[in-house]
C-alpha cells in the first residue's frame, strides 16, 4: 500500500513507520523537522510540512497517489488546544485534493458510543476531568470526520501509556464499557497499520485497550 502519514515523529507515528515498512508498505511521512525521522528505507519518503499550512505539502504531492492517509497527530491533553482538529482539517483537505479513499486516525473513548452505565459514567467524568480540553478537541475533530465523504476508521484510545508492543489488545467496535483502560503507542500503531491493509471496519470507531 501507499500510505500518507501525519504525526510521523510522535510516539505512535514512529511505530507506524516501523510496522508499515515491515509490512512492505510505502510511506510518505509529513514532518515539520525531517531530521527527527532517523529511519532510512527505499519505501520511506519524508516531506517537510506543517499541518497549519497544509497546502504547501499537498501541492508538493499533487502527482502522487495514496491508498490511505493515517493521522496520529496529538498534543498536550492538559492544555487547551485545537491541534487534533487542525490536523483533521489538513488531512481531509489532502484526502479531497489527492483523491485518497481511506482515512485512519485516533480519537478518545469519550467519542465512542457507550454500552451500559459504566461507559456513560466514565465518559461523563472524562468531560469534567483535567483532560476535558483534549476531549473537546477530539469531539470537534470527530464531527469533521463524520461529515467527510471518505471511508474512515478511528482507533478509540483510552490512556496511551508507554509500554511494549503486545499485538494482543482487545477490540470493541462502537462500544465503550467504561472503566480505566490503557493502550501502548506501539499497539495503537499495530491496529492502524493492520487496519489499513485488512479493511476490517468502515466508518466507525473501534475501541482498543490492553
Amino acid at each position: 500500500m501507499r500510505i500518507l502519514l501525519l504525526g510521523a515523529t510522535g510516539r505512535v507515528g514512529s511505530h507506524i513507520i516501523e510496522y508499515a515498512l515491515a509490512a512492505d508498505h510505502q510511506i510518505t511521512a509529513i514532518a515539520r523537522n525531517q531530521s527527527k525521522i532517523q529511519v532510512s528505507s527505499p519505501n520511506l519518503t519524508v516531506v517537510e510540512g506543517d499541518i497549519q499550512r497544509p497546502q504547501a505539502w499537498i501541492d508538493h504531492l499533487s502527482s502522487e497517489t495514496f491508498d490511505a492517509l493515517i493521522n496520529v497527530v496529538g498534543g498536550d491533553v492538559f492544555k487547551p488546544s485545537t491541534v487534533v482538529t487542525d490536523s483533521v482539517r489538513a488531512a481531509l483537505a489532502a484526502i479531497e485534493q489527492l483523491s485518497i479513499g481511506r482515512y485512519l486516525g485516533i480519537t478518545g473513548v469519550a467519542e465512542m458510543p457507550t454500552c451500559g452505565p459504566g461507559g456513560s459514567i466514565t465518559v461523563a467524568l472524562l468531560r469534567r476531568s483535567p483532560i476535558r480540553h483534549a476531549v473537546r478537541d477530539h469531539d470537534t475533530a470527530y464531527a469533521l470526520v463524520q461529515q467527510a465523504a471518505v471511508d474512515w476508521v478511528l482507533a478509540g484510545c483510552p490512556y496511551i501509556r508507554d509500554g511494549r508492543h503486545t499485538a494482543s489488545y482487545k477490540m470493541a467496535p462502537d462500544c465503550f464499557p467504561g472503566g480505566f483502560k490503557i493502550i501502548s503507542p506501539a499497539d495503537v500503531a499495530d491496529f492502524l497499520v493492520k487496519e489499513a491493509g485488512e479493511r476490517r471496519y468502515s466508518r466507525q470507531i473501534v475501541g482498543i485497550w490492553n
